[in-house]
């Protein structure tokens, strides 16, 4: 009686072969979605900055960041440190400049304040502002988000 070819050396062979190749396949899809798909941050244009309330920010499309609200304030001897975090949706890296503004209830202009955020992979993303005058006084004011 002849063996099946499923038992012999050659089908033993073809059958490793067809394994394997369908393994490579059917893997394929899953390296899509984990590979690194990162990508560097818009310089800021010193031309075209565009202010939004820091309450009402939310997510930046253009940018692929989320602005959270509210901001941490930190009282210094110097001043106030106001550091606004950031969500990294859009999967950025590199360094990127932005702008605010602090103006009163009634829109009168107080101080403008400029802050960098480097974006890394892991990590708090945090965008650090200095303001000159006390942190009873940041707390009054309108904090406008350049970007």
């Amino acid at each position: 009686m002849k063996r099946p070819w499923l038992i012999s050396s050659g089908g033993m062979r073809l059958s490793m072969l067809l394994g394997f190749v369908l393994s490579i396949l059917l893997i394929w899809p899953a390296i899509e979605q984990v590979r690194d798909e990162t990508r560097v941050i818009q310089p800021f244009d010193r031309t075209n900055v565009t202010y939004c309330e820091l309450s009402a920010c939310g997510h930046i499309e253009g940018l692929g960041l989320e602005i959270i609200y509210p901001p941490t304030v930190v009282g210094g001897e110097y001043g106030t440190e106001v550091f606004v975090q950031v969500i990294n949706r859009g999967r950025l890296t590199g360094e990127r400049e932005f702008w605010a503004q602090l103006k009163t209830q009634e829109g009168g202009f107080v101080e403008a304040m400029r802050g960098e955020l480097v974006l890394t992979d892991q990590g708090p993303q945090l965008i650090r502002f200095f303001f000159t005058g006390p942190e009873s006084e940041f707390l009054g004011l309108v904090m406008e988000f350049g970007y």
